[in-house]
């Protein structure tokens, strides 16, 4: 076994975990199916619902035991009396009846007034809830597995990636969707959630060592039948596609990219968990051959007790890396 201090020579295996709320249990079926097939990784880095799954994965949770909190918390009274899952069942596909549809009205001219008083429209403790009852209390130098959380500094505009500290503070704070949930405060820095400045935190993971890098990408396409007739449709079609060009340029850094087909789910939406986690089993099974031609021979085997260090050097975004068994 290697000791803190000592580089390991062979080829870095880094995974870049994209953001997407609810979408984003589809890294469940990504990561499930990696395992079967023997492909480990050195380096978790996870931006935001990435953030939620790669953590309790690195920190040495099962695929079964993660489905099974999942799956738990979403049966849970937790969840059911949650804005969440208002939010959720608003922007679901789900037919609903006028008494579901008068109680979605009168919520969301509460979570409209909140909006306008309060730094975000949920509240902090409902989210705070699913990573308490998914993720263990450990530090993130504790996790099995390297992992790294994105998220943005609002006070400086930089990006912020956590190496150590509360995992789940970690995990909170890269998924503080802005307006959403409120931001995290970490000392000096204001953070909010890592999409803003990377979806799909590629760079991340080269900063990071990783020489080969995975990405998998849960967000919804760019729509192309759009209705843009109002002021706020102008203004939320341009961030979009923001949005989406950064991540393209990101994601041609990465050697492989999964792009399983979440549809159009809404963030808040966790109402499909099953069908989320089957189409990204499906999607990297279509990527596997992409993926062991991206890998020497050598590197294909499990990452059962695998254990890595590599020192990364001082940066101006203040990244940097400790990794502890």
């Amino acid at each position: 076994m290697e000791q803190p201090g000592m580089k390991w020579t062979g080829i870095k295996i880094g995974l870049a975990l994209g953001g997407g709320g609810g979408r984003g249990l589809a890294h469940i079926g990504v990561l499930n199916v990696l395992e079967q097939e023997g492909i480990g990784v050195d380096l978790i880095v996870g931006t935001s619902a990435g953030a939620l799954i790669g953590g309790a994965y690195a920190s040495g949770m099962s695929i079964r035991n993660i489905t099974a909190k999942v799956d738990g918390y979403l049966r849970s009274s937790e969840y059911e009396d949650s804005a969440i899952k208002v939010i959720g069942t608003t922007f679901s596909s789900e037919r609903k009846n006028f008494f579901q549809k008068t109680q979605i009205f009168l919520r969301n001219r509460y979570y409209l007034i909140r909006a306008l008083f309060s730094p975000s429209i949920l509240p902090s403790e409902d989210f705070q809830s699913l990573i308490n009852y998914l993720l263990p209390d450990i530090d993130i130098r504790d996790t099995r597995i390297p992992f790294m959380a994105v998220t943005t500094d609002l006070i400086t505009g930089k990006q912020v990636v956590l190496t150590e500290g509360s995992l789940r503070k970690a995990v909170l704070a890269s998924s503080s969707v802005p307006g959403a949930i409120e931001p995290t405060r970490m000392g000096d820095w204001l953070l909010a959630d890592g999409g803003v400045t990377s979806l799909v935190p590629v760079n991340a993971a080269r900063k990071a060592g990783a020489d080969v890098v995975i990405a998998v990408m849960v967000d919804r396409d760019l729509p192309k039948d759009t209705g843009i007739e109002t002021a706020k449709d102008v203004l939320y079609r341009a961030g979009e596609i923001t949005a989406n060009t950064l991540e393209a340029a990101e994601l041609e850094n990465a050697d492989v990219v999964i792009r399983p087909s979440v549809g159009d789910l809404h963030w808040a939406d966790f109402s499909r968990s099953d069908h989320l986690i089957k189409v990204g089993e499906e999607a990297t099974r279509q990527s596997l051959e992409a993926i062991n031609d991206s890998l020497p021979l050598l590197r294909r085997f499990e990452r059962k007790g695998r254990t890595a260090y590599f020192n990364l050097p001082e940066t101006s975004e203040r990244i940097f890396l400790s990794i502890h068994e």
